[in-house]
């Protein structure tokens, strides 16, 4: 195969199910060469028995199937780090194993906006809680503002997860592994800053949220937060707005829910 036009990287950890409709909503991608890493940081074998059984029944001849057993106790960040690490194609997109793309040409119309000249490209979230779609706060053009500004990601995440963004293979970034709550937007920043970013509100990725195993919930956050954001002051001590985004979100956004009762 020649050098494929997409890498989507899969993290996943334990939840076969969400697996499945995740890789099946890449392999139904048209007109487009994939190459597909599975990074997979499970305890048990039945990720990697599912992607060997496809492996054997056969892919299409512009899908490439990777998979790669991760050690389990290196952490969740550095299995994502992993799979970014091995991607060879043109174009990248780290995608969660609770995300999963929308329509079979949801990589073709990517594809047109790379084409076009972005060097980035951000699709609309549609969240599923309990079955139920959650409401957005952001609209289409709060979203293009925050793009265009993106230290107002550290205030409020109008992206989402890490499988709305699309970026060439040219700006591939790692993640930073001492961060937990803010590790997304941390990314998002540097990623961001200074590139022509196209934002797509008819591309959607579909994430579930509040099933067992979903990192966040297992997070002290007003504690992770506080620890986070020392370290993202240490990166970058001298960016004012950063350090008023996140003030202004520990202070305003943070306390109010945990009077309520919400965290």
């Amino acid at each position: 195969m020649n050098k494929p036009t997409f890498s989507i990287v899969i993290p996943v950890f334990n939840n076969l199910e969400l697996f499945r409709r995740a890789l099946e909503s890449v392999l139904q991608q048209q007109g487009v060469a994939l190459e597909i890493i599975v990074t997979d940081d499970s305890t048990t074998a039945a990720i990697a028995d599912y992607v060997n059984g496809l492996a054997v029944s056969g892919l299409p001849a512009d899908i490439h199937l990777r998979y790669y057993h991760h050690q389990s106790d290196s952490g969740a960040i550095s299995n994502w780090n992993n799979g970014l690490q091995m991607a060879t194609g043109q174009y990248i997109i780290l995608m969660h194993h609770d995300e999963a793309m929308s329509g079979t040409d949801y990589l073709q119309r990517i594809e047109r906006h790379f084409n076009d000249g972005a060097d980035i490209v951000v699709s609309n979230i549609e969240v599923i809680v309990d079955g139920h779609q959650k409401k957005s706060h952001f609209t289409t053009p709060m979203k293009r503002f925050v793009l265009c500004h993106p230290s107002l990601l550290f205030l409020a995440n109008a992206i989402g997860p890490c499988a709305c963004i699309a970026f060439r293979s040219t700006l591939k970034e790692p993640f930073c592994e001492e961060l937990h709550w803010l590790v997304d937007v941390e990314w998002y920043y540097r990623l961001l800053k200074g590139r022509c970013v196209c934002y797509d509100s008819q591309l959607t990725i579909c994430s579930i949220h509040g099933h067992e195993g979903q990192i966040t919930q297992e997070l002290d956050i007003p504690q992770t937060f506080a620890r986070d954001k020392a370290i993202v002051l240490g990166k970058y001590p001298h960016h004012i707005a950063i350090k008023t985004m996140l003030w202004t979100y520990q202070h305003l956004i943070l306390n109010t829910k945990k009077n309520l009762g919400r965290i």
